[in-house]
Parts: structure tokens; C-alpha cells; sequence
């Protein structure tokens, strides 16, 4: 049976162990979760929807083979090769009537005798250089002639560089041409031969980043409910029982003694390095929380597929939307924007999740081991007796779940609208991704821990005593 002094160094030795192990688990967690952010961030660039389903450069390429298989499947034969040559007879007679009431419509332009008399002269020439109705009674042959062209393979090669040309000018001239800097920068950095490879190998290692840091949470988690757990028996221990070399009289005196220096006081039990103990857990489940992802929102259209010319075309895995988080992420991205309204709502989110709530639990620490006096603080008593109010730690998790709820709500319905827009010849698969990350979970441990530190404080700090 292990002395009380003992006893009290034994759980002090785990107690630093545990924190030890709870910072270096939070520190690789950070790491993780950044890399992870990171990765995703990267990954999400490479298979944005503007450089897929939005960019004309890739429906140019994906027309073009089409156009290109087309023209390299198309044979003559004995079964269409009437109905072609009726085609392209109906498109050469429209084609000679149009050049005749050109010339014609030319040669009747004027408005002077001179004008009209020699625009007579050019008609006349040209009926009796030109006979059109003869033109027209060769039509068949000519037909026969555009059919024997058309079945050469140099035609055909010119025919599918036409109309690849035709494609790029049109899509040119109709959209802007998308910047691929950032994805090449991406593929350089890691090596990869294309954008698709690199993406593959992005997501592999973002799920080795994401289990590492599940692993790093659940240690730090551990780690700090353990450290509470085995040190809550010191709050109710009695100062003879701490000590555990006083007889009752000695504790009886030194109570007196100390009632009579301080008549409105009672006397403090907790242990300075438990305290400080407790303290730095609880700020080491802040600094994870506010450092981590809290919430990843992200729309993607896993599959779409539809027909053109009765040629499937697909597109997989694009991102509408993706951004992941984390309160110093948020501050950071409004303070660039330099907007006066964003940098005042940039030091109130400052304010409230982070300054708010460290400095709570560390006047409560300071007020309860009265160290320097520091009970005489004005500051120090606000943060530690009237701050709850002004704390919001506990309404940020809120916050940040009904935002969840609602983001997950809006893009779940927004897809679904998307799907149910497409017909039937386009089948559309779309992914909700937004969920919550390991910041929200860590951030609510903190507002945990800070509410059971707060309560113990509160619990054995000193309130005066009634006068008899």
C-alpha cells in the first residue's frame, strides 16, 4: 500500500507522462491534418469541373474523335449509296439555284440607264457562257463524282482536319481559354506523368494521412481523459489526507489559523502541479481545435455520361465545390481580403474562439492558486467568474454543426435538383461530401474539458464565509 505522498508522486510522474504523450500525439496530428488538408486541396484542383465538364478545349477533343471515328467508319456501298447520291443531288441543285439569282440579283443592281443596260450585257453573256439548266442535268454525275472523292482516304483525313478546325474556331471564339498553370504545377511537384495519375496517387496518400491522424486524435483523446480521470479523485481529498502526515488536531489548528488570517476564505487543497496539469491539457485541446479542419464541404459529380452521335461520352470525378477549413484558415482568408467589415468579423472570430476561452481557463487557474495575488485582478476575476457569458466556445460547436446540417442540406438538394434535371439520354451520379472533421471533434473536447475544469474550480474556490 503505496503512502499518500507517494501515491501523489506516482500519479504526478503518469499525469506528466500522459501529457507528454497528449502534446506529441496533438503536434503530429496538426501535421497530419495539414498535409491531409493540403493533399486534398491539391487533389480537388486536379479534378476541378473547369478543367473537365466546363472546358471547351476537352469537348473539342472529345467532338473531335467522335467526328474523326465517324468519318473513318463511313463506307459506300450498294444499300446507301443511292440515298447519299439523292443527298448530295438535292444539295447541289439548291446549291447551282442560289449561284443564278445571285448573278442574276447582280446584274439587276442600278439604278441609271447605263447601269441596267450594262448589267443586260453581263446577263446575256453569261446564258450564253453558262447554261444552268444543262448544269443541273449533270447534277447526277457530278454526285456520282463528290461520291468517289468522298470515298478516298485523303479526303477523309482532309475532311476530319476541317471539321477539328471548324470545332477550335468555333469554341474560341465562343469561350475563354482555361489557365492549366496551377495543374501543371501540381503534376511537376509530384512527379506524375498526367493529371489523372496524380490525382489517383493524392487520394492514396490522403488516406494515409487521414488514418494517421484518426490514430494521432484518438492517442490525444485518450491521453487527456485519462489525465482527468486519475487526478478528479485529488479534488475531494482533504488537506489531511494530501498531506498524510498531519494528525486531525494538527489539520483542525491550521484551519483555525488560517480562518482567523483570512475569516472570508476558505482553505485551498488542490495540488499547484495537478492544476497546471489539467490547464495545459485542456489548452492543448484549444490549440488542436482552432488548427485543425473543422468542417469539409464539397460537391462533386462522381459520373456523367450521355450519348452524341451514338457515341458515349463520360466524364468522372468532378468537383463543383471543395473547401476544408479551419478557424485560423477562416481568419486568415478574411483578414486578406483587407475589407474593413471582414477584418472586424476576422478579430471577433479571434476573439470569441480563441482569446476568450484560453484566457477563461487560465484566470480560473489563476484566480483558484491565487498566485501573485492574483485574486486582486479586476481582469483576472472577470475571466474567471463573469466571462461565461462572453465566452462563445460552446456556441461556436453549435454553430459550426447547424452549419454543417445546413450545408449538407443544400448541397444534398441542389444535387439532387441536378440530377432530376438531366434526361434520359444523360445519367448523372453526384456526391455529397460535406461532413465533419477531427477539428470540430477536438474543439468540443476543449469546450468539455474547459466546462469540467471551470466546474471543479468553481467548486473549491473561495467564497467568503457567513458571519456568526
Amino acid at each position: 500500500m503505496l503512502s499518500a505522498p507517494a501515491r501523489r508522486l506516482l500519479i504526478g510522474i503518469i499525469s506528466t507522462l500522459l501529457l507528454s504523450a497528449a502534446a506529441v500525439s496533438t503536434y503530429r496530428l496538426i501535421v497530419e491534418l495539414r498535409t491531409l488538408q493540403s493533399l486534398q486541396a491539391q487533389r480537388a484542383e486536379l479534378m476541378h469541373v473547369k478543367y473537365g465538364l466546363f472546358n471547351a478545349e476537352v469537348w473539342v477533343d472529345q467532338v473531335s474523335l467522335i467526328l474523326a471515328e465517324r468519318v473513318e467508319q463511313f463506307e459506300l456501298n450498294e444499300t446507301n449509296r443511292p440515298q447519299i447520291k439523292r443527298n448530295i443531288e438535292v444539295v447541289l441543285d439548291r446549291l447551282l439555284q442560289e449561284i443564278e439569282q445571285v448573278l442574276s440579283r447582280r446584274n439587276a443592281e442600278g439604278s441609271g440607264w447605263l447601269d441596267r443596260l450594262q448589267g443586260s450585257l453581263r446577263q446575256g453573256v453569261q446564258d450564253w457562257l453558262v447554261d444552268f439548266d444543262r448544269l443541273r442535268a449533270r447534277v447526277p454525275l457530278y454526285a456520282d463524282a463528290v461520291l468517289d472523292e468522298l470515298d478516298r482516304p485523303q479526303t477523309r483525313a482532309e475532311i476530319q482536319r476541317s471539321l477539328t478546325q471548324a470545332l477550335e474556331r468555333a469554341a474560341g471564339a465562343t469561350f475563354s481559354h482555361i489557365d492549366r498553370t496551377p495543374i501543371e504545377q501540381i503534376v511537376e511537384a509530384h512527379g506524375c506523368p498526367q493529371a489523372e495519375a496524380c490525382a489517383g496517387e493524392l487520394a492514396s496518400k490522403a488516406d494515409d494521412r487521414r488514418r494517421q491522424a484518426q490514430i494521432a486524435a484518438l492517442v490525444t483523446l485518450v491521453c487527456i481523459a485519462l489525465l482527468f480521470l486519475i487526478n478528479l479523485p485529488a479534488w475531494h481529498a482533504t488537506p489531511a489526507a494530501q498531506s498524510g502526515t498531519k494528525t486531525r488536531a494538527q489539520t483542525i489548528a491550521r484551519t483555525v489559523g488560517q480562518a482567523a488570517a483570512k475569516p472570508d476564505v476558505r482553505p485551498i487543497t488542490m495540488a499547484p502541479e495537478t492544476l497546471a496539469l489539467l490547464t495545459a491539457a485542456t489548452l492543448v485541446l484549444l490549440g488542436a481545435g482552432v488548427m485543425t479542419p473543422m468542417i469539409e464541404i464539397e460537391a462533386r459529380i462522381d459520373q456523367l455520361s450521355l450519348t452524341l452521335l451514338g457515341e458515349p461520352v463520360t466524364f468522372t470525378d468532378q468537383v463543383l465545390y471543395f473547401q476544408s477549413k479551419s478557424i485560423l484558415d477562416v481568419v486568415q482568408v478574411l483578414a486578406a481580403t483587407g475589407a474593413a467589415d471582414m477584418l472586424l468579423v476576422a478579430v471577433l472570430v479571434v476573439l470569441f474562439s480563441l482569446i476568450f476561452p484560453a484566457a477563461k481557463v487560465l484566470a480560473g487557474v489563476a484566480y483558484y492558486g491565487d498566485f501573485g495575488n492574483a485574486r486582486g485582478l479586476g481582469l483576472v476575476r472577470f475571466f474567471a467568474l463573469r466571462s461565461g457569458k462572453w465566452s462563445m466556445a460552446d456556441v461556436l460547436v453549435v454553430a459550426i454543426f447547424m452549419a454543417y446540417i445546413g450545408f449538407d442540406g443544400l448541397i444534398a438538394s441542389q444535387l439532387a435538383e441536378l440530377g432530376g434535371a438531366s434526361g434520359e439520354r444523360v445519367t448523372l451520379l453526384s456526391t455529397n461530401g460535406t461532413q465533419l472533421q477531427l477539428g470540430f471533434f477536438l474543439f468540443l473536447a476543449f469546450v468539455l474539458a474547459s466546462l469540467v475544469l471551470s466546474s471543479l474550480l468553481e467548486a473549491r474556490a473561495p467564497t467568503p464565509r457567513s458571519k456568526r
